[in-house]
């Protein structure tokens, strides 16, 4: 979300959407931003990564979020990607397993 918000112009359009699809939770985060290009999509996920300055001009942030977001979907068997172009804004999805009920029905402590 901070990424979609750091890349999209003023006036832009920044949008969170749920569902569930095939028994996994998919959350999508896309905005209306300056977009990056195909060549840099799996690159994005590296630790250290940036991929240029943001809609103000400069660098910001660590390149790690899109690392540690990654990792952290897949700790919990979910997937991350990226559809994206120059000009057309960007849309990150990731998937994870919704948490299943003990079978005593007790909550898990989440």
């Amino acid at each position: 979300m901070s990424n979609a918000l750091k890349f999209t112009p003023a006036g832009g359009r920044v949008q969170v959407e749920g569902a569930l699809r095939d028994g996994v939770v998919e959350i999508s985060v896309s905005d209306t931003g300056i977009g990056i290009p195909k060549e840099q999509h799996e690159a994005v996920f590296d630790k250290f990564y940036q991929i240029g300055a943001t809609t103000k001009g400069v660098r910001e942030g660590t390149g790690l979020g899109l690392a540690i977001t990654k990792a952290l979907v897949e700790e919990h068997g979910g997937r991350i990607w990226l559809e994206s172009a120059p000009g057309k804004g960007s849309r990150f999805t990731f998937t994870i397993a919704p948490e299943q009920p003990h079978e005593d029905g007790a909550d898990s402590g989440r």
